[in-house]
Formats: C-alpha cells, sequence, structure tokens
C-alpha cells in the first residue's frame, strides 16, 4: 500500500527544461568566451604582422646605412610612411598598411628612363630589399610586383604605341621578379610572388576603392615632379600570422 504522505502535493515543480531567461544568460556566456577568444586571437595575428614588418623596415635601414653611410636620409612622410634617400634623391618609401607592407622604388635608382634593364644602383638597393625579404619568408605568405609608369606613350618594338607603358612595366616587374629569385635566391615554390603591370593607370595618388576616370588620371600627371612619382615598382608584402 502506498504511503500517503508520498501523494501529498508539496507545492515544488521539478522541470528539467531550464527557463528562457537562463537559457539566454548561457548562450550571452557563450557569446562573449568566444568573443574574447577570437578578439585575442585576432589581436596576437595583429602583434605578430607588425613585428614582422618591424623587422623587415630595420633590416632594410640599417643595411641601407651602412652602405649610404654619411648621405644616408630618412624622413616620416606620416606615422605609417617612411622615405630614405641617399642625400640627393629618394631610394625608397616604405609604407604599413593594416593588410600588408608597401615598398616603393622611384625610377631613377632601378632605371633608365623608358628602359627596363635595372641599373647598377638599382641592384644594390633590390639586394638590400630582396635579403630582407627572404630573411623573413617564413612570416610572408605571398609577394606582389608591380610596374608603374607615367602617361608619357612610348613606342616599343613589336607592340602598339598605346601598349607600350604597360610593356615597360610588365618588363620592369619581371626584371625584379628575377633578380630577386637568382640574386636574393627566393624561390616562388615556397614563397609566391607576382609580376604584374598597371602602365600609367594607378599613380599613388589614385584609391583603388574609390571612384576615377580619364580627368582624374590626366590630373595625377599634369606635371613632371607628378610623372616622376607615377614611375615606380611597388612591392606588395602580405604576412602570415604564424
Amino acid at each position: 500500500m502506498l504511503d500517503n504522505d508520498l501523494l501529498k502535493d508539496d507545492g515544488v515543480d521539478f522541470n528539467f527544461w531550464p527557463s528562457f531567461t537562463d537559457l539566454m544568460l548561457t548562450i550571452t556566456i557563450i557569446m562573449a568566451a568566444l568573443l574574447v577568444v577570437k578578439f585575442g586571437v585576432n589581436a596576437s595575428q595583429l602583434k605578430q604582422k607588425q613585428e614582422s614588418k618591424a623587422a623587415i623596415i630595420n633590416e632594410i635601414k640599417n643595411q641601407l646605412k651602412a652602405k649610404f653611410k654619411e648621405n644616408y636620409r630618412e624622413s616620416e612622410e606620416s606615422d605609417s610612411t617612411l622615405i630614405i634617400s641617399n642625400g640627393t634623391e629618394k631610394i625608397v618609401k616604405i609604407t604599413s598598411e593594416t593588410d600588408y607592407q608597401q615598398i616603393s622604388f622611384y625610377e631613377k635608382i632601378l632605371f633608365d628612363k623608358s628602359h627596363y634593364s635595372i641599373k647598377e644602383s638599382g641592384r644594390d638597393v633590390l639586394k638590400v630589399v630582396g635579403d630582407a625579404i627572404k630573411h623573413k619568408s617564413d612570416k610572408i605568405k605571398l609577394v606582389q610586383i608591380e610596374g608603374h609608369t607615367d602617361s608619357n606613350e612610348i613606342k616599343l618594338d613589336n607592340y602598339p604605341k598605346n601598349m607600350g607603358n604597360i610593356v615597360l612595366g610588365s618588363r620592369r616587374a619581371v626584371d625584379v621578379y628575377q633578380f630577386f629569385k637568382d640574386q636574393s635566391g627566393i624561390d616562388p615554390a615556397v614563397l609566391p610572388m607576382s609580376a604584374t603591370s598597371f602602365g600609367e593607370y594607378a599613380p599613388p595618388s589614385r584609391k583603388l576603392d574609390g571612384e576615377y576616370g580619364r580627368e582624374a588620371l590626366v590630373k595625377a600627371n599634369s606635371t613632371e615632379e607628378l610623372k616622376a612619382s607615377n614611375r615606380r615598382i611597388e612591392l606588395k608584402l602580405f604576412f602570415s600570422a604564424k
């Protein structure tokens, strides 16, 4: 016979399912924990990339200081941009962006105007930069080499006149690619490199995520000084978070 006390309702409800409030609190705690982990990882990755960029800058600076000695000069165009010169002309500009590091070589140091064979003075500077990239190749996942020109049309053998700038930029980029491969020992099988040309269509003043047109391009080449700044080789280094 059952005990009557066991059959009495003591007023206590046993509910094995959590309340809506408890469920939402649990989800909030889990989401907060995930965000802490995510942002902690992102901050760590960002720090590693910044350290890799700083190491490349320091090696380039130290090597060029040793080369140019008392003629070495550096100036900051902004908090993220450093310009190095040899006392008489600008050599290289290094800009650290969030997603990559950009190294720009001024035309005069690498090439004679309208030519694509690297000059001896350019080879010395390229060797410094190429070696710095090689020494940090385990921290870099991709190197892009871009050739840029001004808007003055040039004629190259076997190419239409309106293709001259694209071809010139391409040949210059390929020469730099070959130099890094042969002289600094950067193996594209290990560290992918690309060589491409924008010709006159991507002056430094152009923001690739904004509107642009023929009028803006003409303005970007309206003085000899602007044209000189357009003639350049740019490297973009994309870093891994290892």
